[in-house]
């Protein structure tokens, strides 16, 4: 699977975001590689481990086999779309970190920047789930064009189970019959953060549409932003089925489905005219 972020991209912003996220990477026009490659490797470590002590890396990156606290800059700078993978690693005890799989070896100058293994909470198992996870090929690729989009209008919306912020269940027959909005986020995005609060005001002006934020991150890593920013969508977290459908080409993706449960739009991106479209489409079906 390939993974694209933030369709518009023209220049790499980056800003920290509860754990590391990137942000503001996404404004107009086609994307550069390397705010690409930013992006998913950023976006990615938003998920890593928090350690409870100052001595260890709040954040656990794994390269060649070496632990590093961030991204290093040069890594970022050696990156190229094709044949690089990361891979989200996680212990039965709860420790995460990102495994980044490189086409090119480290220079010395990045090998400076590792830390001991004695600092990295369970460095031995992270490796060999690291080496577990490159052997089944689980990683995800990145990608520099965008494809066929994923869920096309004039479909019907797939079967679905996610669970909200709070611990309800949620599926197609609780929005059967009904017209519901799906809006597809991660915190590192920064234009998603962006629109939430335009989202939000849809909700209050069209209360008898279900309205769905959906991001594979965990309530603990979304419960900030969407606070934060008054996201008042019904907030589905830990997702691993609904993100998919952003596919290559990009985030945020909001779909609007019909009465039916059929696609009537899918829109990747966001921009004023976009929202402003998508809202017409909303407000023409529940007249």
């Amino acid at each position: 699977m390939s993974w694209i972020l933030c369709p518009d991209s023209k220049k790499p912003q980056i800003k920290f975001v509860f754990a590391f996220a990137c942000s503001y990477f996404c404004t107009k026009t086609f994307f550069m590689k390397k705010t690409l490659i930013l992006a998913a490797g950023f976006a990615m470590m938003a998920c890593g481990a928090v350690a409870q002590e100052t001595s260890v890396p709040k954040r656990i990156t794994i390269i060649e086999g070496k632990f590093f606290r961030n991204l290093p800059e040069e890594v970022a700078k050696m990156m190229t779309p094709d044949g690089i993978k990361f891979f989200m690693l996680s212990t039965p005890n709860g420790t995460k970190a990102v495994g980044i799989k490189m086409p090119e070896p480290l220079t010395n100058e990045v090998l400076r920047d590792t830390i001991p293994m004695v600092q990295v909470p369970e460095a031995a198992e992270l490796l060999r789930r690291f080496d577990e996870a490159q052997a089944r090929s689980e990683g995800i690729g990145v990608s520099s064009g965008r494809t066929e989009p994923l869920l096309k209008e004039g479909t019907k919306f797939p079967e679905f189970t996610a669970t909200d912020m709070n611990g309800r269940t949620w599926s197609n027959a609780d929005v059967k019959g009904k017209v519901m909005v799906l809006n597809v986020w991660f915190t590192g995005c920064g234009p998603c953060r962006a629109e939430m609060p335009e989202l939000s005001a849809w909700k209050d002006e069209m209360p008898g549409v279900m309205f769905f934020s959906s991001t594979f991150e965990s309530a603990k890593v979304a419960r900030p932003v969407i606070e934060s920013r008054g996201f008042n969508w019904i907030p589905l977290v830990n997702d691993t089925v609904l993100y998919k459908y952003v596919g290559n080409n990009g985030f945020p993706l909001t779909v609007v489905i019909d009465k039916e449960g059929t696609v009537v739009m899918a829109e990747h991106g966001t921009s004023a005219t976009k929202r402003e479209a998508l809202k017409r489409k909303i407000k023409s079906l529940i007249k």
